[in-house]
C-alpha cells in the first residue's frame, strides 16, 4: 500500500502545481490570489496526511515498499492504520493526541516509537536538508492567520526587504534556484522525499 500511497500523493501533487501554473500565468486578481493562497493550504495538508497516512500503514503491516513488505512490530489487535494510530498516542506519556506530521523531528519520532520496519529509510528522507517544507508551511501559517508571528517567522526566511508586502507574489511566485516558482519546488521536493521513503 506504500506504493500506491506515494503514487496518489504525486498525481494530488502534480494537480496542484498544474492548478498553480494556470493561476499564476496571468496577474492575480484578488480572487485568484485568494485561491492561490488555497493550494498552499492543501498542498501542506496533502503532505501531513500522506506522512500519517505512510507512518500508520507501515505500522500495521499492512504496507510494501520497494524493498517488499515492511513487517509490524506491533501487537495483532493493532494491526490496522487507525488502531496504530490510537496505540501510538497512547505512547506519549504528556499529550493525549497525534504528532505534528509535519515537524520531521515529531514524525521521525513517532515512527520510531511504533518501531517501523522501514526506519531507517523513513528517517533518511524525512530528515533530509534543506527543509524546503518548513517553507511551505511558514507561507501557509502566514495566509492562514495572517499575525504579527506568523509574518515574522516568514519573514526570518530572508526573501524580501522589511519594506516589502507579504503575498502570493512575493512567497509562492517567485523563480528559486533551477529556474522553477518556489511553489514548484515546494511541489518537487515532497515527491523526492516521499520517493526516498520507499
Amino acid at each position: 500500500m506504500l506504493i500506491p500511497l506515494t503514487s496518489t500523493l504525486e498525481k494530488r501533487v502534480d494537480a496542484l502545481a498544474l492548478e498553480a501554473g494556470d493561476l499564476f500565468s496571468s496577474p492575480l486578481t484578488p480572487a485568484t490570489r485568494r485561491q492561490a493562497e488555497h493550494l498552499a493550504f492543501q498542498l501542506q495538508t496533502t503532505w501531513e496526511l500522506y506522512v500519517r497516512n505512510f507512518v500508520l500503514i507501515s505500522a500495521s503491516g499492512h504496507g510494501s515498499d520497494r524493498s517488499g513488505i515492511v513487517a509490524s512490530s506491533l501487537p495483532f489487535r493493532y494491526r490496522s492504520r487507525e488502531a496504530a494510530g490510537h496505540y501510538l498516542i497512547s505512547l506519549y506519556r504528556r499529550r493525549p493526541y497525534e504528532p505534528d506530521w509535519y515537524k520531521p523531528i515529531d514524525a521521525i519520532q513517532a515512527a520510531n516509537l511504533l518501531r517501523i520496519g522501514n526506519f531507517a529509510k523513513f528517517a533518511s528522507a524525512v530528515g533530509s536538508t534543506p527543509w524546503l517544507l518548513d517553507e511551505l508551511r511558514l507561507t501557509r501559517n502566514f495566509f492562514a492567520h495572517k499575525s504579527k508571528r506568523s509574518a515574522l517567522q516568514l519573514r526570518a526566511l530572508g526573501w524580501f526587504a522589511s519594506s516589502d508586502k507579504i503575498s502570493v507574489e512575493t512567497t509562492m511566485t517567485p523563480y528559486v534556484a533551477g529556474g522553477v516558482r518556489r511553489f514548484d519546488s515546494w511541489c518537487t521536493s515532497i515527491k523526492a522525499v516521499a520517493n526516498g521513503m520507499i
